[in-house]
């Protein structure tokens, strides 16, 4: 498993965020998580975080948001931040896992698509 500094979970599901925080906390050790709840409030906060250089190592994002759906996200962000931060890593979760694979695999930042609910043991294999 990869030495997580900083995490950034994307997702407007507030019960998701919290559970989910729990989790990552425990299986990476992370203590810098930020949530954002939209893939537009994401990106601002990229940008900020870029310009202090300390961008995150892994990006969470739920797919299917009210703001901005997951491809807006992923295409925004090969197109800003990809070539200065080819390390850090998105993990897509959602509900349709199958579906979503096969659109973002043309993404090599992408580490994997998760279903929701997540299981820590899943997620675990994928980290």
């Amino acid at each position: 498993m990869t030495d997580y500094q900083h995490i950034l979970i994307i997702d407007d599901d507030k019960t998701f965020i919290k559970v989910n925080h729990k989790i990552f906390s425990n299986l990476t050790g992370c203590t810098n998580v930020n949530f954002k709840m939209s893939g537009t409030t994401a990106l601002e906060f990229l940008k900020e975080m870029h310009a202090q250089q300390q961008f995150p190592d892994l990006i969470t994002l739920d797919w299917k948001m009210e703001l901005g759906n997951g491809m807006d996200f992923l295409k925004a962000y090969q197109e800003k931040y990809y070539s200065n931060y080819p390390q850090t890593n998105i993990l897509i979760i959602t509900e349709a896992s199958q579906e979503v694979q096969s659109q973002t695999s043309e993404f090599a930042f992408v580490k994997g698509v998760l279903p929701k609910p997540l299981q820590s043991t899943q997620l675990k294999e994928i980290l």
